[in-house]
């Protein structure tokens, strides 16, 4: 089953359509309640794993329409949760303590890697003393992906993150084999690393750098508020995209049979470059499924007129002292069979070279003349964020 899911850092409420002749919801929900968010995966990679925990404002409103494909918090309607204890027990007997990174974000240690089969649960307690708990999830095995090609889809698909609506992708596939006599559950989700050139821009002044690195744009009176200069990075950088797709599977009916051609991604065209893919084929557990299979029930109307309209969903985190508290979000646990796939993008037509500036900005570079205004124009870092990254993503090639 195949839903779009638009992310909105970590904090959404995940929510989605089926593919079909069906209308989304176009609803303001407003509720009075100030609700907890937990959002967590943790799986069996070497990689930075985190747990994040905000808290929605008193008369919150969440939106759902064809413009967002999602029900989510307003942005600036929720705050980070500081300052809380955070543990994960692996196993009913191994601790893992979180620590708080940023405001809201509290990272495993990196030593952690998740062992399938291995149950593992999520503690919180607050600064002010409430204790929350998850259920028990297990992390389940993850059958390999056997094969995995792309082709080009010219009629792509519509991309309002971009300044040109309907964009050219590369739609990938994939094949695997369910194992028999066991139920299983599936989600794909996609990375893409694409080359960045430009990696700043100032409106209405200059930008600068001091020998400590401090980033600046400062105000310039030679300059109108609107002007805006871009400058050009001065070390190699990436810009990261998450799939705007998420799909789920459950094996019910095909239990044990081999699973062939099924697309998992479609990557926007956004410049000719090559781009690093990155495609995971990971495990849900029973009860992870039916949450997110429950919201995607919930985010589509079928036009009848015994249709609920869509509200926020309780997941599987708990006060230990008010079970009735309603807590959205959902801590996860999965196996991850990953793939990066290096996409030379040869069989693609209309992508311009260096384009990516261009495809998120509707504007081409305006870069700061040299000698107009100092004698030397500088180059501009490229800042790590959840978005962007200086560091040279495995299996890029050179």
């Amino acid at each position: 089953m195949r839903f779009n899911l638009k992310l909105l850092g970590i904090v959404l409420l995940i929510a989605g359509f089926i593919w079909g002749c069906v209308d989304l919801y176009k609803v303001d929900i407003q509720t009075a309640k100030s609700y907890l968010i937990v959002e967590g995966s943790l799986n069996d990679l070497p990689e930075r794993q985190f747990i994040s925990i905000y808290r929605t404002k008193a008369n919150t409103v969440f939106k759902s329409s064809d413009f967002t494909s999602t029900i989510v918090a307003q942005k600036d309607s929720y705050d980070p949760v500081r300052a809380a204890k955070v543990q994960v027990v692996e196993n009913g007997s191994i601790t893992y303590s979180l620590s708080e990174e940023t405001p809201g974000f509290y990272v495993m240690p990196f030593t952690f890697l998740g062992k399938p089969g291995s149950s593992y649960q999520l503690f919180i307690e607050l600064s002010d003393g409430k204790k929350y708990r998850s259920t028990i999830e297990t992390m389940a095995k993850v059958p390999p992906i056997e094969r995995i090609y792309e082709k080009f889809n010219p009629k792509g698909i519509l991309d309002r993150s971009t300044s040109i609506g309907n964009i050219a992708t590369n739609d990938f596939y994939v094949d695997f084999t369910d194992p028999v006599d066991e139920r299983n559950f599936y989600r794909w989700s996609s990375i893409t690393y694409e080359i960045q050139k430009i990696c700043a821009t100032c409106r209405g002044g200059l930008y600068y750098k001091d020998a400590g690195s401090l980033i600046e744009c400062q105000t310039d009176n030679r300059l109108s508020v609107n002007n805006l200069f871009d400058y050009e990075a001065e070390s190699l950088c990436w810009d990261i995209f998450y799939g705007n797709s998420l799909d789920i599977f459950s094996d019910v009916y095909t239990n044990g049979k081999t699973q062939k051609d099924k697309l998992i991604a479609q990557i926007p065209l956004y410049q000719s470059n090559p781009c690093l893919v990155v495609i995971r084929q990971a495990s849900l557990s029973p009860n992870a499924y039916r949450y997110l299979k429950l919201v995607q029930d919930q985010s589509i109307n079928t036009g009848t007129l015994a249709d609920t309209p869509p509200a926020p969903i309780k997941g599987n985190i708990v006060n230990e002292a008010d079970k009735a508290e309603l807590v959205l979000g959902y801590f996860m646990t999965g196996m991850v069979n990953e793939n990066r796939y290096w996409l030379d993008r040869k069989n693609t037509s209309g992508g311009q070279p260096d384009g990516l500036f261009y495809i998120k900005n509707g504007r081409e570079p305006n870069l700061e003349p040299p000698f107009l205004y100092r004698l030397s124009v500088p180059k501009a870092i490229c800042v790590n964020s959840e978005n962007r990254t200086s560091n040279s993503p495995s299996g890029w090639r050179f």
